[in-house]
């Protein structure tokens, strides 16, 4: 059997060139409806459709327009173009319109259903049901078409969704401006979106940026991480991180007062200073001893340039910040430099932590040298030879200084805590003045040798100022010796600042020196005489269990260390005028003696005086 084919070529003649119909099955749109989510995804699948479907009602709206008939007419054409296109079966519409006077479209509301949509059937046959309505192509061909013929951006919405679980599809149509943020995207973001292929060439782009930037990071953290290991200081790392940043850094201390700064002038750093302090929150100094590990950022907005500042924490502890000077950006985005702060933040913290241990071991061995002074274990002539290792000279004058303070710790490790918290911070105060000084704990007294001690005063003064910075409420009370001169001396030194501080009630500082012949007396270690004598001249108000002599025996302390003088007495004491002259008058009853006399009055100080240091008497 043979058998010839003939290909010859046919065609339709006269067809214009626009109007070339292509036919499709609804299986081929769900075949592009599988491919497109595959393609591009499924979030941007309902853009694409909406789309696809936008230039079909177009087209077909500009088509119907040719005809020339009016627009009533051709909104009932449309919907049968529609159905004719095959995407539904049938549909059911209405449309209400209102116009200007000048004949402009004023308002339109369209609505109805759907029926048979193709998307559905595809959509639920390839996806399954779907949170939200399906009718993308639908929609966009609707919206088109009446945009097309309204000459104004016109947005179909479906409002249910048979492919989402409604019993039906029904649609909305109203001007774009009308729906505000009822629809999904504006007309302009539906037709304008940026093509798959940019967006890609945007992400790598930035995916480029951000692997650049993070190697320039990593780069920059294994620049200061080789400042620390080669054991440079704090002004070295901040020299490092400007050159590379290219940009004016600072390390800061609690006050805000510069450390170490890098691309800044004496006089620019004044000026910084100056301009950030008016600024800064109360958080960075009143609540800096509660700062936790919530590494808060911040950024204070200046006159001409913004200052990033990030916090340094040491063992939980906060010590400084480090920041960066960089002009006004209108993104507000300072992420970039929040990341190179952490990574200099982080160096400043080992170089701190770093010399933390090496301060706080060097502090111990000095604790530990008081300690043995006091104690008298080491000779004079090992003591001078010795403190060359701790860069103290035994040969110099000095005052020991007793510390008492508040003490409301519930717990032996709290109190432990706190006491090694006070001995750095004290240790450190005198470090930072570049003063010699031997600190430690002697019955449960923070002790402090204090060498070339002048100004007194004005160095306890600041150093309780210092102290009040990290310690919040604490009421200390100091005894402080006379000045010695020979290291020998240490232990009477010690018994000094213990006397006065054991005077030192209602005073929050006392010197030895003031105590006079109280001190004379007490040093004599005759404490049975003293004893007796209190017991004679003081007769019951020495009655120290009872707590009406006890309450008598402070009033007349107070009365008789205001030198007679009731008004300040009674501010003192907190009593009124006529409850203290009775007080005054039942004392002396007791005592058989008159208070104004002068020699009473100061034989009966000098005894109780003797008596409080002796502790058998407490207030």
């Amino acid at each position: 059997m043979k058998v010839s084919v003939e290909d010859k070529r046919i065609r339709e003649k006269n067809i214009p060139k626009n109007d070339r119909k292509i036919v499709s099955t609804a299986n081929s749109m769900g075949i592009l409806r599988i491919q497109v989510a595959k393609h591009i995804g499924v979030e941007r699948m309902d853009s694409f459709l909406f789309q696809f479907g936008w230039e079909m009602g177009k087209a077909d709206g500009l088509e119907l327009m040719k005809t020339g008939q009016p627009l009533a007419q051709l909104v009932v054409d449309g919907p049968i173009k529609h159905i004719k296109s095959g995407h539904i079966n049938g549909v059911d519409h209405r449309c209400d319109i209102e116009y200007n006077a000048d004949g402009s479209l004023k308002t339109l509301i369209g609505r109805g259903e759907w029926f048979g949509s193709y998307e559905v059937e595809q959509h639920m046959e390839h996806f399954g049901l779907s949170d939200e309505p399906v009718c993308h192509t639908l929609a966009g061909y609707s919206s088109g078409f009446m945009s097309t013929i309204f000459k104004k951006p016109l947005i179909a919405k479906e409002i249910t969704c048979v492919g989402a679980g409604h019993d039906s599809c029904q649609w909305m149509v109203r001007p774009e401006e009308v729906w505000g943020e009822d629809v999904k995207q504006s007309v302009k973001d539906l037709l304008d979106r940026t093509p798959i292929l940019e967006e890609l060439e945007y992400t790598y782009d930035n995916l480029l940026e951000q692997t650049e930037f993070i190697t320039r990071l990593s780069s920059f953290q294994k620049e200061l991480t080789g400042e620390v290991v080669n054991g440079r200081g704090l002004q070295d790392i901040t020299d490092k991180a400007g050159k590379i940043l290219k940009s004016p850094v600072t390390i800061e201390n609690l006050s805000m007062e510069t450390i170490a700064s890098s691309g800044l002038t004496e006089e620019e750093r004044e000026d910084l200073y100056e301009a950030t302090v008016k600024l800064v929150p109360n958080f960075l100094v009143k609540e800096q001893n509660r700062y936790t590990l919530s590494s808060r950022k911040e950024i204070f907005e200046l006159e001409h340039y913004n200052r990033v500042v990030v916090p340094v924490l040491v063992q939980k502890q906060l010590l400084g910040y480090c920041s960066m000077i960089t002009g006004k950006k209108e993104s507000g985005d300072y992420e970039a430099e929040y990341l190179y702060l952490e990574h200099l933040a982080s160096a400043a913290a080992l170089v701190l932590l770093n010399e933390k241990a090496a301060f706080e071991s060097l502090g111990r061995m000095k604790g530990s040298y008081l300690e043995q002074v006091l104690n008298e274990e080491i000779p004079k002539a090992e003591l001078l030879k010795r403190g060359k290792f701790i860069d103290i000279d035994f040969s110099q004058p000095y005052r020991l200084v007793a510390v008492d303070y508040d003490n409301e710790k519930e717990t032996l490790e709290e109190e432990f805590n706190f006491q090694e918290q006070l001995l750095d911070l004290t240790y450190q105060y005198y470090r930072n003045r570049g003063q010699q000084v031997l600190t430690g704990y002697k019955d449960d007294k923070l002790i402090i040798m204090l060498f070339d001690p002048e100004r007194m005063d004005e160095i306890m003064d600041d150093y309780t100022s210092y102290i009040g910075q990290y310690l919040k409420h604490m009421n200390f009370h100091m005894g402080i010796s006379g000045v010695r001169q020979d290291i020998e001396n240490a232990v009477k030194g010690y018994e000094e600042a213990r006397i006065a501080l054991r005077l030192a009630i209602r005073k929050d500082r006392l010197y030895y020196d003031e105590l006079g012949v109280v001190g004379v007396l007490i040093n004599s270690n005759n404490v049975e005489s003293i004893q007796m004598l209190a017991q004679d001249q003081l007769k019951s108000l020495y009655d120290i269990e009872n707590h009406k002599s006890h309450e008598l025996f402070e009033t007349l302390y107070c009365f008789l260390g205001n030198g007679g003088n009731l008004k300040n007495t009674a501010n003192d004491l907190s009593l009124s005028m006529s409850g203290l002259r009775h007080r005054i008058q039942r004392i002396e009853d007791l005592l058989e003696k008159d208070l104004r006399d002068p020699e009473v009055s100061n034989n009966l100080l000098l005894i109780m005086k003797a008596l409080i240091v002796l502790k058998d008497i407490k207030f």
